[in-house]
């Protein structure tokens, strides 16, 4: 879900899209000194036991992706680009295996393309975007479930989630016990993943990810037990969020400029924050940055999430991956991104990060 947010245009930091010409309005006068952004360390230097690099490439082969972790040191990875195959990496002989492969008719250019993925204690469950050239088809796409083993084992077709040519923008799924909860915008079904005709089963009002804003915080977002509030930026001023419990204790900001609910009602993923400035107005909307802010709420912490720097080099000639969550699961997630020149993906696996200190 895209939330629009409106913001000023000299941005520390922070790109912007089209403009809005406003109307002339009285401002107070603009300080001799504007406040800094915080300084952040970077993520492997704030939580290194957390932080590790992967190949974007197995050996000579095509070329992966990480979605979750299966073990300590063994990472489930999808090919993205090619025929769809889940393989297990382990990342301390950089071997694998293979544990599943999509149908043969996938090998086609974009007719079998993995959307979203959930891992479970004995399943990996995932939704697929699907065109198949048939006649009955008339070429249009369409949405499955699939499933499989954790350990690995032959790829089953659960059910079609959509009719012909009726995709959704975004979609979410998750495992919850024999059942994968599909998310599609503001609409979640239950599906069973072990009966021989599963029916989507329409969730309850609010029981997604997405949990209803809290009514005493402006544009709040919910997760289960603590919202994130965008707080509304006053001119010269650097951006905040604010970080509370849904009934309004344990409130803190932080210094940030965007965000959805905390991941696993811990961890915020935000945008950088920065000073708002008067000029024209612009609007941004959320999506996956290269840079970003990850607060952990338990210790307090804030580290910046994004590829490095490197000396001499031009960032537009050798851009950095987006930031990405992977794959839901029975523990935290992982958030990955490439690595400038492509080679590298730096991992962070969320549930290696101390939880000392962390209440409910």
């Amino acid at each position: 879900m895209l939330t629009v947010l409106l913001i000023s245009a000299s941005l520390a930091g922070s790109a912007s899209a089209c403009t809005i010409t406003v109307a002339d309005r009285r401002t107070p006068p603009r300080p001799d000194t504007l406040p800094e952004p915080p300084e952040l360390d970077a993520v492997a230097a704030v939580w290194p036991e957390a932080v590790f690099t992967l190949p974007t490439r197995l050996r000579k082969g095509p070329s992966v992706q990480p979605v979750a972790m299966l073990s300590a040191n063994e990472v489930l990875m999808v090919t993205p680009f090619a025929l769809a195959r889940f393989v297990a990496y382990d990342r301390r002989t950089g071997r694998h295996r293979v544990l599943a492969t999509a149908p043969k008719w996938g090998e086609c250019g974009m007719c079998y393309e993995v959307r979203s993925v959930a891992v479970g204690r004995t399943r990996i469950t995932w939704t697929a975007e699907v065109y198949r050239s048939e006649s009955w088809n008339a070429g249009k796409r369409h949405m499955e479930l699939w499933t499989m083993p954790r350990s690995g084992g032959s790829m089953r077709l659960v059910t079609w989630l959509t009719g012909h040519d009726d995709v959704p923008f975004g979609d979410e799924l998750v495992i919850d016990g024999d059942d994968a909860v599909w998310y599609d915008g503001d609409a979640a079904y239950r599906i069973s993943l072990t009966t021989d005709k599963p029916q989507k089963v329409p969730e309850p009002a609010g029981a997604g990810p997405m949990a209803a804003s809290d009514p005493q915080e402006r544009d709040a977002r919910c997760g289960v037990e603590w919202c994130v509030g965008r707080v509304p930026p006053r001119l010269y001023e650097l951006t905040t969020l604010v970080v509370e419990r849904k009934d309004g204790s344990g409130r803190t900001t932080v210094a940030a400029s965007s965000g959805g609910p905390l991941i696993g009602d811990r961890f915020g993923l935000f945008g950088l924050p920065y000073v708002y400035d008067d000029g024209p107005v612009h609007i941004l909307t959320e999506g996956p940055e290269a840079s970003a802010v990850l607060y952990d709420r338990c210790t307090g912490g804030s580290a910046r999430a994004g590829a490095e720097e490197r000396p001499g080099t031009q960032d537009d000639a050798d851009p950095a991956g987006a930031i990405t969550q992977g794959a839901s699961g029975p523990d935290e997630p992982i958030l990955f991104w490439q690595e400038r020149g492509g080679r590298r993906y730096t991992v962070v696996d969320l549930s290696r990060i101390p939880d000392r200190s962390c209440g409910n």
